[in-house]
């Protein structure tokens, strides 16, 4: 399945004139992004939040054949107001629950008269009605269908809420690792789909009396291509099987994502006892609309003009909102702990949505600044945050670097950017995205992020919360550090005032004047600690500005410093890239004895890093040994992942270099999520920064006096 068949030439109409609901809303949105939320409401109805916040309604009348049929009255704008919540779902018969920043649930309820016009009221007089409390407390909320609503927490536990006499009750547990799932939504008859970690599309029902049908286990009802045909959102029917996407635009230089495509399952409540699934149509998905373009964030998001700003600089932060004003003020998210620390008052900055430039992807949005703030010297470097605030507690945060103005600590820390804006997939498109073959990418950092997020969003994440694991370790340790982007490493002129320089969880992209830096660095004595896997994989090389991001050599190919350079990872870090490792999870298992498992309690055999905030501690993507130039002996490699590959996991290693330093490399991208999970691995992440610690940097006059002597 996965075919998509039957795009029509003619699209739905949009217009809602000579209705009296018009006057509800003004219709300002970007059509790069005109919606913020798609809901099904069962027998084809499809709500449609505009970014704006007006309200919409569609029926598609051909949803039982998945074809191209809507009702007259499709395109009814029926409300305002709707950015006021962080998510929306919908259930049957009309009925829409408001999920607000600070947790509280509305109820609201269209009262249709015609089902082929639309027409009809609200009931309570459009009032909506507190039905639940709480949900604040989930990263990861979606439901509706049959009155449900699902949750997911930080450590991928699903608890489910029921709507019981009118208000919905204290969410209860039922599964856990549902962290894994790229996407989640639901159907009626607890039945839930998620897109698995590798892009197939499965299937889960829980029935009450009898739990989890197939034992819990997700039966697969769509191939691995689920991943790369959305991209931009997913959402049931409500009842009926209909499962619709927005896929994006594989053009080589490509468009607008806003086909609606509709698949239909026709047995979505009893896949289990069927023997699988029953798509209609031999599940060839049929293009039934266009013209809805949605990004989830569309109400609300930003991004820093410049990401990486040094002490006594200024941030200037560039703002598309549905509220007329947010307020504003700069949080520091670490050195420090779970809960960012307010550092400014707020302000209150004007709002209003901006449309985002023809080639946003490559060029950037092109929005105006609507908040900037001077950075003190004084102030540490680190992870930053612009927090924005509109009514009843929606909040964006817009993280930034601050890098020292002149090194200060004896650790460097440089976060992966690269990897971040690589996976960024803001825009429904990034380094990966389909229909692209034979060009290069370029990919502008001014835009939104989907992976520059500081707070846990339900699910594996390898991106800036991973790091931020790193992060506030260090600052429990008492290990003070300076912060760095990617983009700074490839300027450099700053890496010899450091005993170590540390790569976060998923170092992959790296150009070529950062290599440089990093070997110039090395050969002078310097110390990397590497903390992450799949390391200085691929060359990308940044634009004059250093706002954009070129991917891939120019046929198109990717551009790997190993086969099209013959510099493999482990002429600096030991180890390299294992391809087998993809989506396996493992704890590591002790080799032999090292002084970095001093207090540990481990000895030859004994295996650790078992959980994690993303799973095991060597997963995902990792490094191995692999016969390669400049990989560590047998006897450098201090533990393995027990990963069942051919080479099997992780990698641990210590590589001791000629000049007295030495390369540290968990090489595995998960192993930052399990730092704070697992005390063997705190403890020897100790072992490894004491040593650097105690080593002098390449530019302190001991070290100078050495390389004289």
């Amino acid at each position: 399945m996965g075919i998509i068949t039957g795009r029509p030439a003619l699209p739905i109409t949009d217009a809602a004139e000579g209705r009296p609901e018009a006057a509800l809303a003004t219709g300002a949105f970007d059509p790069h992004q005109r919606w913020s939320r798609l809901l099904g409401g069962g027998d084809g109805i499809v709500y449609g939040v505009q970014a704006d916040g007006a309200l919409y309604w569609y029926r598609h009348r051909g949803w039982a054949a998945a074809a191209f049929d809507w009702s007259n009255g499709s395109g009814l704008l029926i409300g305002s107001g709707w950015q006021d919540f962080v998510t929306v779902l919908a259930d049957l018969n009309g009925v829409l629950y408001g999920v607000r920043g600070d947790g509280t649930v509305l109820c609201y309820q269209r009262l249709v008269s015609n089902p082929d016009t639309g027409d009809g009221t609200w009931a309570d007089n459009g009032t909506g009605v507190v039905v639940g409390t709480g949900f604040n407390a989930f990263p990861r909320i979606f439901g509706g269908p049959g009155g449900v609503i699902w949750c997911v927490d930080a450590n991928g536990i699903l608890y489910r809420s029921r709507r019981i006499n009118g208000a919905f009750e204290t969410p209860q547990p039922l599964g856990d690792g549902f962290n894994v799932a790229r996407y989640l939504f639901s159907d009626t008859a607890n039945v839930i789909y998620a897109v698995s970690g590798t892009g197939a599309l499965t299937w889960f029902r829980y029935r009450d009396g009898s739990g989890w049908a197939n034992g819990g286990q997700p039966i697969e009802i769509g191939d691995n291509d689920w991943f790369e045909l959305f991209r931009r959102d997913l959402f049931a029917g409500g009842g009926n099987g209909a499962v619709y996407l927005i896929r994006i635009d594989h053009s080589t230089v490509p468009g607008d994502d806003g086909d609606l495509v509709e698949l239909r399952l026709a047995n979505h409540e009893t896949v289990d006892t069927d023997g699988g699934p029953r798509w209609i149509n031999n599940g060839n998905g049929v293009v039934v609309g266009q013209g809805f373009t949605v990004e989830r964030s569309a109400g609300l998001q930003g991004y820093p003009q410049r990401q990486s700003v040094p002490a006594g600089g200024r941030v200037s932060v560039a703002l598309s909102t549905a509220f007329s004003s947010v307020t504003a003020q700069l949080v520091r998210v670490a050195p420090g702990g779970d809960t960012p620390e307010a550092v400014t008052g707020t302000t209150t900055v004007a709002g209003g949505l901006q449309t985002a430039a023809a080639n946003y992807r490559s060029a950037g949005c092109g929005w105006a600044e609507r908040y900037a703030a001077d950075i003190p010297e004084t102030w540490p470097s680190g992870v930053y945050a612009a927090r924005l605030t509109g009514r009843f507690g929606r909040v964006q945060h817009i993280p930034f670097v601050v890098r020292p103005a002149a090194p200060a600590q004896d650790i460097a820390v440089v976060l992966p950017t690269n990897t971040y804006h690589a996976y960024n997939g803001w825009s429904g498109h990034d380094q990966y995205s389909e229909g692209q073959e034979g060009v290069q990418r370029a990919i502008s950092f001014l835009r939104p992020s989907y992976t520059w997020l500081i707070a846990p969003k339900g699910q594996y994440d390898l991106e800036l919360h991973s790091d931020l694991e790193l992060l506030r370790w260090l600052s429990a340790e008492q290990i003070g550090f300076d912060c760095y982007t990617d983009h700074d490493l490839h300027t450099g002129g700053w890496l010899a005032d450091y005993s170590a320089v540390v790569l976060g969880s998923h170092p992959e992209y790296f150009s070529m004047a950062m290599r440089a830096n990093l070997a110039d660095y090395l050969a002078d004595g310097g110390n990397v600690i590497a903390t992450g896997g799949n390391q200085i994989y691929e060359r990308a090389e940044f634009d004059a500005a250093g706002t954009t991001l070129t991917f891939r050599a120019a046929d198109g190919g990717r551009d790997l410093f190993r086969e099209d350079y013959g510099l493999p990872e482990s002429q600096l870090l030991g180890v390299n890239f294992e391809y087998e490792g993809w989506m396996t999870f493992a704890p590591y298992r002790v080799l032999r004895d090292h002084p970095f498992l001093a207090g540990t309690g481990l000895s030859t055999g004994s295996e650790f890093g078992a959980h994690g905030r993303n799973g095991a501690a060597s997963a995902w993507e990792f490094d191995t040994l692999q016969g390669l130039v400049g990989e560590v002996p047998a006897s450098g490699v201090i533990a393995q992942g027990t990963n069942p590959t051919a080479r099997a996991g992780a990698a641990m290693v210590c590589k001791e270099l000629p000049g007295g330093g030495f390369v540290f490399s968990a090489s595995s991208m998960t192993f930052n999520g399990a730092i704070r999970a697992d005390p063997v691995v705190r403890r020897l992440l100790r072992n490894v920064f004491d040593r650097a610690l105690a080593s002098p940097a390449p530019t302190s006059p001991d070290r100078v006096a050495a390389a004289r002597e």
